[in-house]
């Protein structure tokens, strides 16, 4: 199964294009293209050459902001059938939204994506580029922030760009369905985040010593 992740240009970001392969249960990145500071509709139409010479099963394009007129450039004048438009959040309560592959939610991808590269099961070529190293160089930068209010969001630092995370992100979202060895991963991934400190009533024992605050403490589930 070969699925392609496409992160549009935001006003910081390049355009990123990146490929990957389902094949006995792991992960295999194939490849990875950006563009910077290039037309839509320039890039649109490489990627519309891309499918006419090595295709793949879906392309996963994230509909937050312009992703929409990319999708609906590949889908109606390019006439690519399996382009497939998925709406990005921190987080989805509606699990059927994520289930049918119309919501991603990014926190629980993000932690889906880490335990895969625990296990080693998502693999790069042996043979690398500028595209691949750039991909490797923007996980590493891609972190987690805590916000006042205690909730998590993950992003790349200042003006780092994550636009080829996004967009491995996006096809393994479409891609662990064709996972059968997922490990425990198809059970509902949970991270929520509070912030605790010493005023409060300490039943449970949060591990906070009185008169000191913590930020923030995720629960993962399972």
């Amino acid at each position: 199964m070969r699925i392609a992740g496409i992160d549009s240009g935001k006003q910081r970001d390049s355009f990123a294009f990146v490929g990957i392969e389902i094949k006995n249960d792991d992960i295999y990145v194939l490849g990875v293209k950006t563009w910077i500071e290039r037309k839509y509709i320039e890039v649109e139409n490489l990627i519309a050459n891309i499918h006419d010479t090595q295709p793949f099963d879906y392309y996963v394009v994230e509909v937050n902001n312009t992703g929409e007129h990319v999708y609906e450039e590949l889908k109606y004048r390019h006439k690519i059938p399996n382009v497939l438009p998925v709406f990005t959040t921190a987080s989805v309560k509606d699990q059927l939204k994520i289930a049918i592959g119309k919501s991603m939610p990014k926190n629980q991808m993000v932690l889906y994506m880490s335990r895969m590269f625990q296990n080693n099961r998502i693999k790069f070529p042996s043979k690398t580029n500028k595209h691949i190293d750039e991909l490797k160089r923007q996980i590493s930068n891609f972190a987690e922030h805590i916000t006042e209010a205690g909730n998590a969001s993950y992003y790349a630092e200042g003006t780092e760009h994550d636009d080829t995370v996004m967009a491995l992100m996006l096809a393994i979202f479409i891609g662990r369905h064709y996972i059968k060895k997922n490990e425990g991963f198809q059970t509902e991934l949970k991270v929520e985040s509070r912030k605790f400190n010493g005023d409060e009533s300490d039943i449970l024992g949060s591990g906070v010593p009185m008169g000191m605050e913590i930020m923030g403490r995720s629960e993962y589930t399972p």
